[in-house]
């Protein structure tokens, strides 16, 4: 286990879990931990043991967005707010690229960032009691962490603006419904279901997911054309590598395959 002061970071296997560590204000992201979620990803997109990331919070809630008492996520110059806007939205790019899988599981309250930070990971997993708010509105503010970004691409654009513009409070049912979740489970479910999720994907190739996860979250951006040319690519290298050659044996001498990540 290492902590990084407001974070908990716990690899363990090829499974690493980030454990936001704040649990007296539900995880309210300070400038610190802002920071450590950077700092933990970095780490974590060199690591060559870390195959899936779970991303979670302490005390029964996910993260209840930034936390407004910490001055230097509020006060100062529009000069000195912008210059620390980029500082916190290379944080939220390195979350919503990371090479890995990652896994949101999300119990109680996941709100503004908070929410933004579950929608940056690959899936998510929240359990009955969880929550979700792009409350950005309510507070004066606009939506950031990314979250105009992910819920565009998680929702049909009425929708999205729907949940920025009012910034009202969801459950976790409505957002399965609204297809915001890959699992929604009973509270004393989410721990097997999450670890199912990371069991699998850590099972599986490493640099072939990351592949796929590269070409799944450019493909909006591209045309058809450009899609099927990074898929050429993408796929040579797949060819290329040993754990293509090692999934191959296995299927033909009827065995799990065993991956390296070479």
């Amino acid at each position: 286990m290492a902590g990084y002061g407001s974070l908990i970071y716990e690899p363990e296997g090829h499974v690493a879990t980030v454990t936001l560590n704040r649990p007296e204000k539900k995880n309210a992201m300070s400038w610190q931990m802002f920071t450590e979620i950077g700092a933990v990803f970095e780490e974590i997109a060199t690591s060559p043991d870390v195959r899936v990331v779970v991303v979670t919070g302490a005390g029964g809630a996910f993260c209840s967005g930034a936390d407004l008492s910490d001055p230097k996520n509020l006060v100062g110059s529009t000069f000195d707010l912008h210059d620390r806007m980029h500082h916190i939205h290379r944080i939220a790019r390195a979350v919503a690229t990371c090479p890995k899988p990652t896994v949101a599981k999300v119990t109680g309250i996941a709100a503004g960032a908070g929410c933004n930070l579950a929608l940056a990971c690959d899936l998510i997993v929240a359990s009955r009691d969880a929550a979700f708010a792009e409350l950005f509105v309510k507070r004066g503010l606009v939506v950031d962490f990314g979250g105009s970004w992910a819920l565009t691409r998680a929702l049909p654009l009425h929708r999205a603006k729907e949940l920025a513009l009012l910034g009202e409070t969801i459950s976790a049912e409505e957002a399965e419904r609204l297809g915001l979740l890959n699992r929604f489970c009973e509270a004393d479910e989410v721990d097997g279901v999450v670890k199912d999720l990371a069991t699998r994907l850590a099972a599986l190739p490493p640099r072939t997911v990351s592949l796929i996860k590269e070409n799944l979250n450019r493909a909006p951006e591209r045309s058809i054309e450009q899609n099927l040319d990074a898929e050429s690519i993408t796929q040579s290298l797949a060819f290329a590598s040993e754990d293509t050659r090692e999934a191959v044996m296995a299927w033909l001498e009827k065995r799990e395959p065993r991956f390296t990540g070479r």
